[in-house]
């Protein structure tokens, strides 16, 4: 545990401060020092903020039921933040602050019919650990419309199957970013009928401003991203189809309208733990369903030209 805590120390120490914190860190210790030599007699005390890093129980897909329950039962179920179980750690970040503080439950079951999702409230706060409302709102209300629009299609999906429905559906997440720069939630969806279907989507706050981002703000203004990183896809992509015939993109095939081209602005995307970028596909976007969900990690290298310092390594 003294190691693992050594070393961790040791990365924290290593990441560069931005320049206009290392500005504002001057100004401080300036006033700090003409502060300390007015009151000199009375030497001040500061108490570093432990950050949180939230981790999560995942739930497994649960079965499809029989027909036993004919009654129809919607659960809404709030639960206390002490149902969310949260790593501290003892080193503090520089910027806002983003965790889980507690999630609500959807559940229905009628037949064979059934839903389970969990959806999470995010509080976003600053480096004193006030909440930043707005940010906190806009976050949560855009988990608020993602699920109130599943939950709205499987609603309606039930009504119209009757008692004859076959539908399972589960909603989980996890943090799949939580570094200096960046906080990303992902949701992955699951949809099993005749087959099964797997969706994510992801949501962004930079740590720096508290505010939530696209892939277009990690790099510089008009940079042309999209080019390059469709490019590198595309390169990927062939290599992949080269060295594994199993692999298939829907790319220069019979049918050019299905073809990938480029990505769009909302494209879903996260950075991993080596801060390279990773673009992430649903089922059925840029191949055949039996492809899954794709993920295609881009060389850092070919971004330094364009994007915005901190974000990737």
């Amino acid at each position: 545990m003294k190691h693992n805590f050594t070393e961790a120390k040791k990365n924290y120490q290593k990441i560069p401060v931005p320049p206009e914190l290392e500005s504002m860190l001057k100004q401080s210790i300036a006033q700090a020092k003409a502060d300390m030599e007015q009151e000199n007699h009375t030497p001040g005390t500061h108490q570093k903020k432990a950050s949180t890093n939230p981790r999560f129980r995942r739930y497994a897909l649960r079965g499809t039921g029989t027909a036993a329950a004919a009654v129809f039962a919607i659960a809404l179920l709030a639960n206390s933040s002490a149902s969310i179980s949260h790593a501290m750690k003892d080193i503090p970040i520089i910027g806002v602050i983003a965790q889980v503080v507690t999630f609500r439950e959807y559940q229905h079951k009628e037949n064979n019919m059934e839903a389970d999702l969990k959806i999470p409230e995010i509080q976003v706060k600053d480096k004193d650990g006030i909440i930043l409302e707005d940010s906190s709102k806009e976050l949560n209300d855009a988990i608020q419309s993602y699920t109130d629009e599943i939950i709205a299609a499987y609603e309606a999906d039930v009504k119209a199957a009757g008692s004859e429905g076959l539908e399972n559906i589960s909603l989980d997440y996890d943090v799949v970013t939580d570094n200096p720069s960046l906080f990303s939630l992902r949701f992955e969806q699951c949809i099993t009928m005749a087959g099964a279907s797997q969706s994510q989507k992801i949501y962004h706050i930079d740590k720096n401003t508290g505010k939530m981002i696209s892939l277009k703000d990690l790099f510089k203004e008009n940079a042309d991203y999209q080019t390059v990183i469709s490019d590198n896809i595309k390169t990927q992509m062939k290599q992949q189809m080269t060295e594994d015939e199993n692999k298939i993109y829907w790319l220069n095939s019979d049918t050019p309208e299905w073809d990938f081209t480029a990505i769009p602005s909302d494209v879903n995307f996260y950075v991993n733990q080596s801060g390279k970028l990773n673009i992430v596909f649903d089922e059925y976007q840029v191949a055949p369903g039996f492809m899954g969900i794709v993920t295609f990690e881009i060389p850092t290298e070919i971004l330094k030209p364009i994007v915005k310092e901190g974000y990737l390594d």
